[in-house]
This record gives C-alpha cells, sequence and structure tokens, in this order.
C-alpha cells in the first residue's frame, strides 16, 4: 500500500508547465523533466496567513527556484527527481506574481494569484449541480463576473451517468487520470458550469470579509462516501474494513452504486479495471493533488448514495472528516455539510436525523438544513441559491465570528408535567410557522413505540401540547421522507428532522 500512496501522491504531474494555458518563457525543454501538479497555475487563490507548498518533479539535482510576492525560495532535486517547497505566508491581497527557474531557466511566470480565503466544495451531484441549471441560475451567471473571486473546477473526464465509456476513459481512471481543470477568473461562463451551491456561498462571502475568495470544487454525481476517504483509513479501522472485501458484492455499497459502476465499465477487459465509486479513488485521483494546497475550511452536500444505510455512514463520516483534516494536517478544519432534503424515498427522514446527531458530536462541523427545500420526485431539487446563502451563515458565524443566526430551532430538552408537554429549543427566538397555518409533523409515543400525530401551539418560543396520556416517551418532527414541516425561528431558518425522549 506504501508504493501505491506514493505513486499516488504524484500521479498529478503528467503536465508540464508548458501545456499549461499560462504565459511562460524560457527552457520549456522536456529534457529538464519539470513536471507541476495541474492544481497550480494562473488565476490561483492561496490561502492567507497559512503557508503553502508547492511541489513537482525535475531531472536529478536540477536546481529549482520560486519567486513569489518578490520573495525567494531554492532547492535541489533528489535522486527521485521530487522538489518541494514552501512560499511565505501573506495576507490577503494581489495580484502578485509568481516565478519558476529551473536551472535559471524561466518555466514558469503567473501574474495574477491571489491572497484570501480558499473553500473546498465537494460531494456528489447536490454540489456538482451547475448554476445554469438552478433556479434563476442563469440570471446569476449572467452578473457572475467578478476578478476577486476564483474559480477552480477540477471536473471528471466522464460523467457517471447512465452511459459506458470507452476504452480511452477507462485506461484513464486506471492511471487516475480522472480530473481535469484549471483557475479562472470568475466569468458569467465559468459561474454558469460551476456548482451553484458553491458559487451562491462565494459570492455571499467575498461579499461580507471583502477578501478574494478561491472556491475548489471536487464532485462526482452518485458516489458514496467511501470514494472520498483516504485508502490507508478504511484499512486501518476494523468497522470499515469491509467495504474494501468484494466490493462489488457489498450490500453496505448501495446497490444502484455497483449497478451504475458495473454499466460504466461494461467494455473492459482488465480484471482490476477501478471506478470512482470505489473506495478512495476520488481522494487518490483527485483529493491527493492539493497536497500542501492549504483551505480554509470544506463545503459538503452527499449522502444520497449512503441513505440506505444510516448505521454504516456513522462510521463512514467521521472517518472522512478525520482523513481530510489528517491530509490537510488541520485537525480543527471546519467542516459544513447540507442535511439531505426531502424526497419520497424510504428512510430518508431517519438519515437526516443521523446526520442531525452527527452535527452535535463530531467537533469543528456544522449543518445546513435543506429539508424545506427538497422536491418530492426530484433528488436534485432546483432551489440552491438558499442552500448556498446557508452555508454562508455557517461560515461567518462558526468560522469568521460574525453577528449572524445561522441555525433553525434545535430540541433542547422536553418536559411532561400534568398533562402538558413542553419541548424547549436553541435558536428559537421568534419561534414560528413559516406559512402561518398550525404546526405540522409532529408526533408523540408512548411505550409502545407507536406514534401518533399530536395538535401543538407555539407559546413563548416553546412547543406546547396537551395529552390525556402520560406515557409519553418519544417525540419526533418531520418524520417523513419528503417532509412539509413547518417550524422556523424569526430568521426564517427550519427546524430539522429530530427525534427527542421526555423526561
Amino acid at each position: 500500500m506504501i508504493s501505491v500512496l506514493v505513486s499516488v501522491a504524484f500521479a498529478g504531474y503528467g503536465q508540464t508547465a508548458a501545456s499549461n494555458p499560462q504565459p511562460a518563457s524560457g527552457g520549456n525543454s522536456v529534457n529538464d523533466g519539470f513536471k507541476l501538479s495541474p492544481v497550480y497555475g494562473e488565476h490561483m487563490v492561496f490561502q492567507q496567513g497559512k503557508q503553502v507548498e508547492i511541489c513537482g518533479t525535475a531531472n536529478y539535482d536540477a536546481r529549482i527556484k520560486i519567486i513569489f510576492a518578490q520573495n525567494s525560495v531554492e532547492c535541489t532535486t533528489g535522486t527521485d527527481g521530487k522538489w518541494k517547497l514552501d512560499l511565505k505566508q501573506l495576507p490577503a491581497g494581489g495580484p502578485y506574481a509568481l516565478q519558476i527557474f529551473v536551472n535559471n531557466k524561466l518555466k514558469v511566470d503567473w501574474k495574477d494569484i491571489m491572497v484570501g480565503e480558499v473553500w473546498f466544495c465537494s460531494g456528489q451531484s447536490n454540489m456538482e449541480f451547475r448554476l445554469d441549471q438552478s433556479e434563476q441560475g442563469i440570471e446569476a451567471a449572467e452578473k457572475a463576473a467578478d476578478s476577486g473571486l476564483r474559480l477552480m473546477n477540477y471536473h471528471a473526464i466522464a460523467a457517471t451517468s447512465d452511459e459506458v465509456w470507452d476504452s480511452v476513459t477507462l485506461a484513464k481512471i486506471n492511471r487516475l487520470d480522472y480530473f481535469e481543470g484549471t483557475w479562472q477568473n470568475c466569468s458569467p461562463k465559468d459561474a454558469a458550469s460551476f456548482s451553484a451551491i458553491a458559487f451562491h456561498f462565494g459570492k455571499q462571502l467575498r461579499e461580507k470579509l471583502k477578501v478574494p475568495i478561491g472556491l475548489i470544487e471536487v464532485a462526482v454525481g452518485g458516489a458514496p462516501a467511501e470514494s472520498f476517504i483516504e485508502c490507508q483509513t478504511p484499512e486501518l479501522n476494523s468497522s470499515l474494513a469491509h467495504v474494501l472485501n468484494d466490493w462489488w458484492n457489498n450490500d453496505f455499497v448501495m446497490d444502484w452504486c455497483r449497478q451504475r459502476a458495473l454499466k460504466n465499465i461494461s467494455l473492459n477487459n482488465n480484471a482490476l479495471q477501478r471506478h470512482p465509486f470505489m473506495p478512495a479513488y476520488i481522494f487518490e485521483s483527485g483529493i491527493s493533488r492539493f497536497k500542501g494546497f492549504p483551505v480554509k475550511g470544506v463545503l459538503w452536500y452527499q449522502g444520497e448514495s449512503n441513505a440506505h444505510n444510516p448505521e454504516h455512514y456513522e462510521a463512514v463520516f467521521p472517518e472522512l472528516i478525520r482523513s481530510w483534516r489528517k491530509f490537510w494536517n488541520n485537525c480543527e478544519l471546519p467542516f459544513i455539510f447540507a442535511q439531505l432534503s426531502s424526497i419520497q424515498r424510504p428512510g430518508w427522514e431517519r438519515f437526516r436525523d443521523s446526520q442531525r446527531r452527527m452535527a452535535g458530536i463530531i467537533p469543528y462541523t456544522s449543518m445546513v438544513v435543506t429539508s424545506d427545500l427538497g422536491d418530492s420526485l426530484n433528488v436534485h431539487p432546483i432551489r440552491k441559491r438558499e442552500v448556498g446563502e446557508r452555508f454562508t451563515l455557517q461560515a461567518l458565524k462558526k468560522v469568521y465570528r460574525k453577528k449572524e443566526n445561522p441555525d433553525g430551532p434545535l430540541p433542547f430538552k422536553t418536559t411532561l408535567r400534568k398533562g402538558t408537554v413542553v419541548i424547549t429549543f436553541v435558536h428559537s427566538h421568534g419561534l414560528r410557522t413559516s406559512d402561518s397555518n398550525p404546526l405540522r409533523e409532529l408526533e408523540a409515543a408512548g411505550s409502545d413505540g407507536v406514534f401518533h400525530a399530536v395538535s401543538a401551539e407555539i407559546r413563548n418560543d416553546k412547543i406546547v401540547f396537551k395529552t390525556d396520556n402520560q406515557d409519553i416517551k418519544q417525540i419526533r418532527y418531520g418524520w417523513k421522507p419528503f417532509s412539509q414541516g413547518n417550524l422556523v425561528n424569526e430568521d426564517g431558518l427550519p427546524a430539522s428532522t429530530f427525534t427527542i425522549e421526555t423526561h
């Protein structure tokens, strides 16, 4: 496994600086062996206040020199041809120039590098969902031009849609050449094809912070969470080891994922053919390329391909976060994730409640509720602006310590006294219903575990209801796959699906 990890770490260095769309001068001959990961490029944004690492390959004993913002660092390649240099930390600003020399020959000459806030935006199709596909997204794209907002759409070369891939694509996937993309200034064209959620997040964050913002998108439709975890992590975690064994016949992996993967690779003649849905693949082929590239935090929207087994996800998701924090060498890396929306699919209410509980347990995470923005028949609801804005509120409050109210009502405790049940919440100021109608989807159960709908009132930011049954043991809300619950606070932020016991 060690040899695999080493080869992965440099698998992205297959593109020379001369082949990138960038100004360059002097010595572009391949004879010097100079290669640089494509995740670096003109128009990129470096995280302010963090040390950025740039690495690549060149011939043995080559002298590598980087000048960035008038600061110079240099080194000599070792016997393996690898090199790595750390750039000086800078505050937000730019544009800055960056030059790379090999044996005094100019190989890279970039003049538009910014320093600001960088966010990594990942997950499956709802994160991948394009701005121009979203509600009012075309109009938003037309007004998107902003040189202070930079986009890196590191997209897949082949969609995991219902199609058969050709032999060229299959070979690239086996070589881990599944992603491609370059940094771009935010323009109407590039914004249109970028993640709608990430775009709205970045646009609002830029307006609030007044610094350059860089967004990196690495998202794959249909991908299970296991695909995003560093390969050593599940191997070392005994509770996840079964996922790696006989992936094609493992019920912990959603059957849809396995069948779609089999369709995509049906023309292969390689017994070891890989697929993006396989454990660790997206990490190895995509995320690993950003080694040494600091980010402020992560936006995550995924779970649709794990929703059939929330108990398993409760093991996978914390491991995913742990592996990413280890990869970025930041044990407090903020992780903001979307709770699944509403749809008529069995078990989604259980999965949403599992996500709510994990948000309260895993440190430095926060959750965006989206159940009120769902579509009963479509797993890709089109109201992405509101989701992006809720991500922004979470980041502004939890990461940047701004005076924002990002959370909807969350249950704190229940009391049962003399036939009256009182539910107390946090983030409940101005507790109300979103449509001024009576509260919907509140249920209670006794010792028999059978839930019944209850009629309740909102009083003094609490929910109150009468019961002749003194045996109330548990209360739940929004417990339907497609929830039409209407509980919100004064900011209009919705309550999550929840369960809570009475005391």
